[in-house]
């Protein structure tokens, strides 16, 4: 069995980028397929985009759809910090399931 693809984040998650990057993600979470997500070329985050990675965690763990983020860069680590994330945006390694619930 392979491994689900990596999707690499485009360099700048600003306004523009969150509906695509929603629809993108619900898309793949909708038809039950792992999502992975490499942060490490990304130079700018906005919040929008930092909300839309957040809520469709949550929709994946909520689907029991694996979900990980990969590799953030320093800038995007700093943003997901700085916007209080870092619990909704576990990174890679940790377990994107309660298995508890």
């Amino acid at each position: 069995m392979s491994s689900p693809a990596t999707s690499l984040l485009p360099e700048t998650l600003d306004t523009s980028a969150a509906s695509p990057l929603r629809i993108a993600l619900l898309d793949r979470i909708d038809r039950g397929e792992p999502v992975h997500l490499d942060g490490s070329e990304v130079t700018r985050a906005g919040l929008a985009c930092l909300q839309v990675l957040a809520s469709a965690r949550a929709t994946a763990v909520e689907q029991d759809v694996e979900f990980r983020l990969e590799k953030p860069s320093e800038a995007l680590a700093r943003m997901i910090g700085l916007a209080g994330l870092d619990e909704a945006l576990a990174l890679s390694g940790d377990d994107d399931r309660d298995l508890d619930a």
